[in-house]
């Protein structure tokens, strides 16, 4: 079967498919002649775009044949062309041979020519050289540079001619001949280098004499690529070339700018502490009257191709930074180092310099950075670095000077308020504040770096001065007649926590802005409040420790036999209380609040501990009801040396420790024991922290509760298993009782 046959029979197979999708339903036989049409509206339109196919490409091969054909033309011709330019090179040896004289004639004829047309300067030569001396003498440099360009066009033109001939004793001999306008060429150099040397000065007296140097310079610039372009042609570089006198300005202006700046240094640092202050400064004046004068008068001196005002800030940022390099590596000291960041991050960068409204520079004319990123990390390191040393001298000899104060016979010095202190807290953060100022001076970010290091020494201070407190309180206890003024440098000592930390959070007020956010100097901040907070704390104890040493043994008297017959032991320990109380008032107000509280709260809980130690046990309810009375007075005779002293009454809640002591007075004096359950269930209710060991003494002071009967009352009060901690919904509050602890022998519990 063809591929005709087989490609209608696939058609009719494809039609009779297509019909059976159209006819499927006996309605749809109506519609056949519908169908039909349709179907022949498509069969034409499929017919017309095939045969506009077929003639598209039919055309495009007859414009295909018409183009091979033409193309077949053009290969018989150039073929031709080509046999006929073979024939005529085979003559072309022979004819390079018969031309010879001719050739030779043309190179003598031209030699000829060029010697005429240079007859002036090869027979007149002394005089023009002469006359070009005069004028450079005379300053007349474009006329002289004009007639020394004479001069070497002839000279150049005439050796180019002999180099042609390949003449060498010839060219020597030239050479030899127009020597001098070499001489000349350098005398001219030598007045230009003149010139550009006093740049800045020129241009402010004698603009026009600047403005011929460098149209001299350019001459020659293009002279040189003149030159060059011969000698990419022909091989022949004329003697001198190329002069490259545009690079040479440009290294004679760096250099100067090099100059001036070194210049500016008027002392060192063994004449003036403040050099390198004075130095930066005379630089900046320097800098912004060069560049002034560059922006005003050498602009419309210099072709625009020269950029010359951003050259000049260039040349003297990258000399400005070499200099500089070199006095961190000469090593600076303290203050040096700030100065040089502020004035690198700042006044540079800053109105005062290159953001200057005289200069008005364009973003794009001005340097990013002056130093390197790893070079200005390395100035604030090393500067780090002094201060932390720095720092360390300062604490120690701080420290050294309030610990030998403490040893004198003199008692502390005291402010307007009558408030024992000592030089300490002033003086560290006297140093910490102006180096923090310091800091502002260069920028937020040097300021948190130094925020952190004050911090860390601040907190080493007070580590190292809890130390020294704890050594001195303890040389002191063991033999109390060495010191004189124990008492009074311990209220300095508690008195100076406070105020390092008043003096911490206004540093923190003041400087916290410059690190926000910053979770590391935040807990830096808190370690330090802390760490004084902690001193105070343990001050305030040896303090306080000093007073109930004297008083531990008139403590012992108290809830004894002899104790219900006389008031000695509670009268001397309100006397000696209220003598050493004296000393207090040279606490801060806040401080003595603090001293009366844990006073209040230290007398309370060893009269408290008095009443649990079971050192007596009442016969009768007499004797309860007399020692219950003879506690509630005594409460209150305690409870009235506070308030006269000065500390705040706190009535009757049970924030008050001596309240405690008047409810356990209210269960000894219950002489009703089916009572006696409802006044412990109250105690409870007020005293949730008490235990069943406190309840137990305190029942068993009473004496008329069996042993067994005293664990089974306590134990219905408090059951045995119960934890106060846990029973509680929250946390149980604290009362004095959390601190009565009795002794785990007293009770086989």
């Amino acid at each position: 079967m063809s591929r005709t046959s087989e490609l209608e029979e696939a058609a009719r197979a494809k039609a009779v498919e297509r019909i059976a999708g159209l006819i499927q339903r006996p309605d749809q036989l109506e519609r056949v002649e519908e169908f039909k049409k349709r179907e022949t509206r498509k069969k034409a339109a499929k017919e017309a775009a095939l045969k506009t196919a077929l003639q598209s490409q039919l055309e495009g091969v007859q414009i295909g044949l018409e183009l091979l054909k033409q193309a077949r033309a053009n290969l018989t011709i150039v073929s031709k062309h080509m046999t006929e330019i073979k024939k005529v090179l085979n003559d072309v040896p022979t004819l390079a041979k018969d031309l010879y004289e001719i050739r030779q004639e043309s190179f003598e004829h031209s030699q000829l020519e060029m010697a005429m047309e240079n007859m002036n300067n090869i027979f007149n030569i002394n005089k023009n050289i002469d006359r070009v001396k005069v004028l450079i003498n005379e300053g007349k440099l474009l006329q002289a540079h004009l007639r020394l360009a004479e001069l070497e066009t002839s000279r150049d033109d005439l050796l180019f001619e002999l180099s042609r001939a390949g003449n060498q004793s010839e060219q020597t001999m030239l050479m030899t001949y127009f020597s001098e306008v070499e001489k000349l060429s350098d005398d001219l150099k030598r007045q230009l280098v003149l010139n550009l040397k006093r740049t800045l000065n020129i241009a402010r007296k004698e603009p026009t004499e600047l403005v011929t140097t460098i149209r001299i310079i350019e001459r020659e610039e293009k002279a040189d690529e003149v030159a060059l372009q011969r000698n990419d042609i022909s091989g022949f570089l004329p003697p001198g070339r190329p002069k490259k006198w545009r690079q040479m300005t440009f290294d004679i202006l760096e250099a100067s700018v090099t100059e001036r700046l070194e210049a500016s240094q008027l002392e060192s640092r063994k004449e003036n502490k403040m050099w390198l202050v004075r130095y930066l400064e005379v630089m900046r004046l320097l800098m912004l009257e060069d560049l002034s004068v560059v922006k005003s008068l050498c602009v419309p001196c210099f072709p625009p191709s020269y950029r010359i005002l951003e050259r000049y800030v260039n040349m003297y940022h990258g000399c400005l930074a070499k200099l500089l390099e070199e006095c961190i590596v000469g090593e600076l000291e303290q203050y040096e180092f700030v100065s040089l960041l502020s004035w690198v991050l700042n006044t540079y960068k800053g109105k005062d310099l290159l953001l200057s409204p005289q200069l008005n520079l364009k973003p794009e004319q001005i340097p990013k950075t002056l130093l390197t990123d790893e070079t200005m990390k390395l100035l604030k390191r090393n500067y780090l670095s002094t201060i932390d040393n720095k720092y360390r001298s300062w604490r120690t000899n701080a420290l050294n000077k309030e610990v030998e104060e403490w040893w004198k016979d003199a008692s502390p010095q005291s402010d307007s308020d009558g408030h024992f202190n000592t030089e300490a807290p002033i003086i560290i953060f006297k140093m910490v504040g102006e180096n923090l100022q310091l800091a502002e001076t260069v920028g937020s970010e040097l300021v948190q770096d130094m925020l952190l290091l004050s911090l860390d020494m601040i907190r080493a201070y007070g580590q190292a001065y809890e130390n020294e407190v704890k050594e001195f309180k303890m040389k002191y206890f063991e033999d109390r007649s060495k010191v004189q003024n124990f008492t009074q440098f311990i209220i300095a000592v508690v008195n100076n926590c406070l105020y390092f930390i008043d003096l911490a959070e206004q540093t923190k007020d003041k400087y916290w802005k410059s690190a926000v956010g910053d979770s590391q100097a935040a807990q830096k901040f808190e370690a330090v409040l802390q760490t004084f907070e902690s001193l105070r704390e343990k001050a305030t104890v040896f303090l306080l420790e000093e007073a109930f040493l004297d008083l531990e043994p008139h403590f012992q008297d108290l809830v004894t036999r002899p104790w219900l017959e006389n008031r000695a032991a509670i009268d001397t320990i309100c006397v000696t209380l209220e003598d050493y109380f004296q000393d207090y008032v040279h606490l801060k107000q806040k401080n003595f609040e603090h001293v009366m509280t844990q006073g209040k709260n230290l007398v309370a809980k060893k009269y408290l501990l008095a009443l649990m130690s079971r050192k007596v046990a009442f016969k009768n309810q007499e004797e309860r009801k007399k020692a219950s009375e003879k506690v509630v007075i005594e409460a209150n005779q305690v409870r009235r040396l506070f308030e006269r002293i000065g500390s705040a009454p706190q009535g009757k809640s049970s924030s008050c420790p001596f309240n405690a002591i008047e409810s356990t007075a209210e269960v000894i004096k219950v002489e009703d024991l089916d009572i006696l359950s409802l006044e412990l269930h109250s105690l409870i209710k007020h005293y949730p922290d008490l235990t069943r060991e406190q309840l137990m003494a305190i029942l068993s002071l009473r004496g008329d509760i069996g042993r067994f009967d005293l664990k089974q009352r306590a134990s219905e009060i408090i059951p045995v298993n119960a934890n106060p901690s846990a029973a509680q919904r929250g946390p149980v509050p604290h009362s004095i009782f959390s601190q009565v602890h009795i002794p785990p022998s007293l009770f086989n519990v």
